[in-house]
């Protein structure tokens, strides 16, 4: 790659007196400081100033650079060093350094790079795009200090582009696998999820199943729990009012998961927060796979004027001022919980761990998880809003993984126990490498980093998802800063249990008539009513 830099340094004044002494200190960058790491004879690799020119508290500067030394970095190199030749001499300073035109020469073809021509075109960032024989040129305009420092040059370049010796390597290895788990022709994995790349079992491949058990309920488990008003419909998305036959059903599952799972595996009860602020989500990583997945939310401001007008438009019109409103509200600080377990992580953030007191096993069921599924929202078993237990650790790598199994094993003794039709399969969607293209540090992932565990649904290809047990190796102990006393490596892992999904999956299953319950599940059932409404439940004519 070729980096062709046009920039400018501002002084704190008019800088035309020290242009001997910028001229010398020019000649000696380009022989020390713009080469510094690069390997003698590959002097191309480094950056070279090729053009310069003062005026005024200006100076005007070009950089050329290969890859080694790169143009912006070469531009930060020499801001400390310049400022302190000048600055006791002249008494000058640098107010701020300044891309005003970088163009990245990218080369393609054999042996080089792929380029994302797609995605080019969809990145604000990228001011022009041209596509030559052997080479792409991209222009990014406009680059101020901090934007520099946060090489954000470097990551368009990363998400762009992909070296053509990695995809080649990629197919290579998926030659022996030319048909994936749905029986199609491999894709190439440069345009798949990270979780392609990181599983070494093909996602979606079944590991485990129950045997067969007698059901007794056909139809639509949403239909049937309206008529006979267990739950009903709410304004919101995805949202739904469950009645006191379906709470009082999903307190028995939550008792009996407790005791047979959660109990039983040593995990102590937390209280996690559900309001999490963005720094978290982006620590996760969150942010760079799933941001449409969320709920954000923004605080009010403190200006009482906007809502005033809010009210009296209110008032007066008897709708809601959404602009009004909008401009009432401050930028999204927080998002919903869409993960349950992002609070373990910040719990743990920056401290150090001796691993002779691990594991460290917190569990949470203290309220609801919430994802935007878009279009994807139907019935009660996929939801906007829904109750989990959320089983989170941390602990050495082989024991993170023990831990995990041993969530899933219990999981499907339990099923059994209740006599559900059940099967596991390899995720193909970990939650914190869903969405992902790229992981560029040294993160160590586990073989596999989900099992999901279904409950068949009765005249249902696909069962429903009651059981996601994950391992995440150290991309949260990295991403948070999390240590271990003597410096050995510390694993993560969380298994969520969707409450609102086992009772689904129990109910397609079993169906609404307590004699064909099990009896584990009747001795933890409170029998409830039904409040008398006139007009509801709807009666089925």
């Amino acid at each position: 790659m070729k980096f062709l830099l046009s920039g400018t340094i501002t002084f704190n004044k008019n800088a035309e007196d020290a242009k001997e002494d910028i001229a010398k200190f020019i000649d000696e960058a380009n022989e020390n400081i713009l080469l510094k790491g690069v390997k003698e004879g590959n002097e191309s690799e480094g950056a070279k100033i090729t053009d310069w020119n003062i005026k005024n508290n200006e100076l005007s500067i070009k950089i050329e650079s290969g890859s080694k030394v790169r143009s912006h970095d070469g531009l930060l190199r020499i801001k400390k060093p310049l400022t302190q030749l000048l600055g006791k001499k002249y008494h000058l300073g640098i107010r701020k350094l300044h891309i005003d035109n970088y163009q990245v020469i990218i080369p393609t073809g054999e042996g080089k790079y792929e380029i994302n021509h797609q995605l080019i075109r969809n990145l604000p960032q990228i001011d022009d795009f041209q596509i030559k024989d052997k080479y792409v040129i991209v222009t990014i305009k406009d680059i101020n200090e901090s934007e520099i420092r946060k090489q954000g040059v470097n990551r368009i370049i990363k998400h762009i582009s992909t070296k053509k010796e990695d995809v080649d390597k990629s197919n290579k290895e998926d030659d022996n696998q030319d048909i994936n788990a749905a029986g199609e022709p491999s894709e190439d994995l440069s345009e798949k999820d990270l979780t392609f790349a990181v599983t070494k079992i093909t996602p979606g491949e079944i590991i485990a199943r129950s045997g067969e058990f007698q059901t007794y309920f056909e139809g639509d488990v949403t239909e049937k729990a309206i008529e006979l008003g267990w739950i009903k419909t709410f304004p919101g998305r995805g949202q739904w009012f469950y009645g006191p036959q379906m709470t009082a059903l999903q307190r028995a599952f939550e008792k009996i998961l407790i005791d047979n799972i959660v109990e039983k595996l040593g995990f102590d009860e937390c209280l996690f927060p559900k309001l999490i602020p963005i720094p978290t989500m982006d620590k996760m990583r969150y942010l760079d796979g799933l941001p449409e997945g969320m709920y954000y939310c923004s605080a009010p401001k403190r200006d009482p004027e906007v809502f005033n007008k809010f009210k009296n438009e209110l008032a007066i019109n008897r709708e809601v001022p959404m602009d009004l409103l909008k401009s009432g509200l401050k930028d999204p600080a927080y998002v919903l919980a869409a993960a349950q377990c992002e609070p373990f992580y910040e719990f743990l953030s920056h401290e150090v761990i001796d691993e002779k007191d691990l594991p460290i096993k917190f569990y949470d069921k203290s309220g609801w998880t919430y994802r935007w599924e878009s279009g994807g929202a139907k019935g009660i078993d996929r939801v906007h809003e829904f109750q989990r237990i959320e089983l989170v650790w941390i602990d050495k790598p082989e024991e993170t993984s023990e831990i995990r199994d041993s969530t899933l094993e219990l999981s499907h003794e339990l099923a059994t126990k209740l006599e559900l039709e059940w099967y596991t399969e390899i995720g193909d969607d970990p939650f914190y490498l869903e969405g992902r293209k790229v992981e560029n540090r040294g993160i160590e992932f586990p073989d596999v980093p989900k099992y999901e565990m279904r409950l068949k649904v009765p005249g249902q290809e696909k069962g429903v998802a009651v059981v996601s047990a994950n391992v995440h190796g150290t991309h949260f102990t990295e991403g948070f800063s999390i240590r271990e006393a003597h410096k050995h490596a510390l694993w993560t892992g969380c298994t969520g249990l969707g409450l609102t999904r086992w009772l689904f999956g129990f109910l397609a299953q079993k169906g609404f008539d307590e004699n064909n319950w099990p009896e584990l599940i009747k001795n933890q059932y409170k029998k409830t009513k039904i409040p008398k409404i006139l007009t509801w439940p709807k009666s089925k004519e």
